[in-house]
């Protein structure tokens, strides 16, 4: 998948380093079990690298720098990739200041926060990332798309460099694109990921993707963190706010229109790492809710995916099968890793 996917970008005209480290942050997803946020991209990122609408060489500029913290322009930039760039200017920083800050702006969409707060906790440093979206959803007490549902994530450096726990939400119930997949596969969803367009829960995908009124999560308070990130990344940036992109001007967070903050923190001493696993011990150790499944810490369930696949392989739907075929097909790129 890795292979192919690089493959695919540099018959798209995207440098190789850029290329590359695309490819290892977009198959790592699929590989952690997040499949509406990996390869299944692919085709739109392609699609809009040939529009023009996403820069596949992006120069990231400098427009204030404040030492521990820079504001970055994005160039419309491929969005794993400087997503990635930012994040390790983030650790940089912080290894020489203690904390390091970077908002970045003009950047299209970056996936998975999770690979970036992971990317910090791997070098040792606590990650936060935040990113802005379009107007996505109804901020609790309106009935239209109002705010972004704007991911957060956070990670944190663990004993186990191969498993640092890594939080990784959206402001709404459930991301906005396992509705549309579970629309494609014909799946029902909770009835609390949102409501039909008379306002009632629903378990039809089709029917929240028709109403747009996709739920946020804890009500008024996802409203209120998903206000606040907005203003965390385009509002710090002087990026789009979520109400201002999608236009030819502002574009689509898929297009090179959203802003981003990445913040590194270097430990103050050895003990973190410890008594991170001394927290996921005591979590595990809990006695169980069966109502409520098992009590997993963040990012538990990427790692033991990741197990499940490396050994039995990663899981493609038949639909994302055939777009990937024909997108192989137009790029004369083999794709016989898909059995």
């Amino acid at each position: 998948m890795r292979q192919f996917i690089h493959a695919v970008l540099r018959k798209t005209g995207v440098p190789e380093d850029v290329a590359s480290l695309e490819a290892e942050i977009a198959s790592e997803v699929d590989l952690f079990g997040v499949h509406s946020h990996g390869v299944q991209l692919l085709p739109t990122v392609v699609e809009h690298i040939q529009k023009g609408l996403i820069n596949p060489a992006p120069n990231l500029r400098t427009i204030t720098d404040f030492q521990a913290s820079v504001l970055l322009d994005g160039d419309r930039g491929i969005g794993r990739y400087v997503s990635a760039m930012a994040m390790d200017e983030a650790v940089r920083r912080a290894g020489r200041f203690g904390i390091g800050i970077v908002c970045l702006r003009g950047a299209s969409h970056w996936g998975r926060g999770h690979s970036y707060a992971l990317r910090a906790a791997r070098q040792g440093m606590v990650g936060l990332a935040f990113t802005s979206a379009t107007a996505n959803f109804p901020a609790w007490g309106t009935s239209v798309p109002t705010l972004g549902n704007n991911p957060i994530a956070i990670g944190v450096p663990a004993s186990n460099p191969d498993e640092p726990p890594v939080l990784d939400i959206a402001m709404t119930q459930s991301a906005i694109r396992r509705v549309w997949d579970a629309a494609e596969a014909g799946r029902n969803v909770p009835a609390d990921w949102g409501l039909d367009s008379d306002g009632r829960p629903t378990s039809d995908p089709n029917a929240i993707i028709r109403s747009e009124r996709y739920l946020p999560m804890g009500r008024h308070k996802g409203s209120g963190l998903a206000f606040m990130t907005d203003l965390l990344t385009a509002g710090l940036a002087g990026g789009a706010l979520c109400f201002e992109q999608g236009t030819e001007i502002a574009p689509s967070d898929m297009a090179g229109g959203s802003s981003k903050t990445f913040i590194a923190i270097r430990p103050f001493g050895d003990w973190l790492e410890t008594r991170t696993e001394d927290l996921k011990g005591h979590l595990k150790s809990a006695p169980r809710a069966p109502e409520q499944g098992e009590a997993l810490w963040p990012g538990e369930g990427s790692y033991r995916r990741r197990l499940d696949y490396l050994q039995n392989g990663i899981p493609v739907s038949g639909n994302l099968a055939l777009r990937l075929d024909t997108l192989a097909d137009l790029n004369s790129v083999s794709i016989g890793w898909i059995k």
